[in-house]
């Protein structure tokens, strides 16, 4: 019920703490500002965001950090997709903008296409990029299965599985096997519920996700795997 956006980056800090939250991977959207006023085309909304994150204040992101430092909840990683209208110069604004923040990595939905040539960024700032899927088998360039997700991984040693459960399930994957085979890839997982064979999502414990044995499965392995819902 919680718009994204600065304006209720206060009230998503005030949750994260009442709801014991200690981590965070803190999207985009509760940083930057909105472009889409009314009138505004997404074609010069797109720009205008451009230009912002080109010339945003040196200490801009540093004055957002101190706010959850302060809360306790520390920035894994960050969240933002990635275009073929992306610049280099914005790509780099982007990574510089999640060191600043204290993320360790940036994270983002695209495919392999965007991926190939992120492959570049991550070393150049200290992090890694997280290849993130979702349960469109059909598309060739998405990252849906374990074979995709295993070819994103060859295209540099900075590249990290973050995947997430309840797409994996709903594409018939085995989320247990995948990390038992990629857990030394693997920065984190997203835990959610849902049905199989591209079903609907559901509350934790009604649908498919192995949610419990995955959490074990990271447990009793100390695996380095952060879990984020």
């Amino acid at each position: 019920d919680l718009a994204m956006n600065i304006q209720n980056r206060p009230e998503l800090v005030r949750r994260l703490v009442q709801n014991g939250m200690g981590m965070v991977e803190l999207h985009a959207t509760w940083c930057e500002p909105r472009f889409d006023d009314a009138g505004e085309s997404p074609q010069t909304a797109r720009v205008k965001l451009r230009e912002w994150r080109l010339k945003a204040p040196a200490d801009y992101y540093g004055k957002i950090k101190k706010e959850f430092d302060d809360a306790g909840i520390t920035i894994f990683t960050y969240y933002t997709n990635f275009g073929e209208d992306h610049t280099d110069t914005e790509i780099d604004a982007i990574f510089e903008a999640a060191r600043m923040l204290g993320a360790k990595g940036v994270i983002g939905s695209y495919g392999l296409a965007i991926a190939q040539r992120l492959a570049p960024f991550p070393s150049k700032h200290g992090m890694f990029a997280g290849l993130h899927n979702h349960d469109n088998l059909s598309d060739p360039d998405a990252f849906s299965s374990e074979a995709s997700i295993v070819k994103g991984l060859s295209y540099s040693p900075d590249f990290k599985a973050t995947p997430d459960m309840r797409h994996f399930t709903a594409a018939n994957g085995d989320c247990l096997g995948f990390l038992e085979r990629h857990h030394d890839r693997v920065s984190s997982v997203h835990l959610g519920d849902r049905r199989r064979n591209n079903g609907r999502s559901t509350p934790f414990g009604e649908g498919d996700a192995p949610l419990i044995e995955i959490l074990r499965l990271i447990r009793d392995n100390q695996w380095p795997i952060m879990a984020l819902l």
